[in-house]
């Protein structure tokens, strides 16, 4: 109930300025730099016979701003969860939380049949188009369920919504709007993690600075790319630890 308001209150300030920041998005769009994806569909076989880990989501799972395939957030796990995951990982710009299960169903000939574990990068996305919380949250736990329950993984792990709020590029008053979207879309993230025991929400509080991000502003660098994967490798070894 608190999320519903507080998203109805975003959208009473936000109405009156959305002339201003329809402008404003429109000449950002059309002014940002265009990087490559570089990891769209990358397959990384561990040297022995290892659980396989399902890589999925948005512009960081595709790599968009790594400079190539190896420093992408896919290479960067498999070399600091050890090499001990052979890994599947598929990611589209611009995807959204509605369209996981299609982005999965497009490579579902080439992936295999099951995973122990799985990690959903996702929320950036939904932030700029402002998704309602409630089907933000529907999407993607159907999205959770149908991995957990047709595709045997185990393990979920969910980072947290990347810093819109934050991206050098984005002009102050709508890192504004993003930033309270976030907010409330994470609130969406920690209810999801109460209510399905496989999903860990790996929302660690981080300051970036202008090296985490790559030369359009909004894409994380091969720097920013190492800090990630570090952080939920290193989540992933916790909680191997804890089971």
């Amino acid at each position: 109930m608190r999320n519903r308001f507080l998203y109805f209150l975003e959208m009473s300030v936000l109405i009156p300025i959305f002339p201003i920041l329809y402008i404003i998005g429109k000449k950002l769009k059309n002014d940002i730099i265009k990087l490559p994806s570089r990891s769209e569909y990358l397959k990384i076989e561990a040297k022995e016979s290892k659980p396989k880990l399902l890589i999925i989501g948005e512009s960081t799972a595709a790599g968009v701003g790594a400079s190539g395939t190896e420093t992408t957030f896919a290479s960067r796990i498999y070399k600091h969860t050890g090499e001990k995951f052979s890994i599947i990982n598929i990611g589209e710009n611009g995807l959204m939380a509605k369209n996981l299960r299609r982005l999965y169903e497009k490579f579902e000939g080439e992936k295999g049949n099951s995973f122990s574990k799985a990690i959903i990068l996702i929320g950036a996305n939904d932030c700029f188009n402002l998704t309602p919380p409630w089907k933000f949250k529907r999407e993607l736990e159907s999205f959770i369920l149908f991995l957990i329950k047709e595709k045997k993984v185990e393990k979920i792990t969910i980072p947290l919504i990347p810093p819109v709020h934050e991206f050098p590029l984005i002009p102050a008053i709508m890192r504004f709007f993003l930033g309270w979207h976030r907010y409330i879309l994470t609130a969406e993230l920690e209810s999801l993690e109460k209510s399905v025991s496989q999903i860990s929400f790996d929302n660690h509080k981080s300051k970036t600075s202008e090296v985490f991000y790559s030369e359009d502003g909004i894409h994380p660098s091969d720097y920013g790319y190492e800090l990630i994967a570090l952080a939920i490798a290193e989540n992933i070894k916790l909680k191997e630890v804890a089971d």
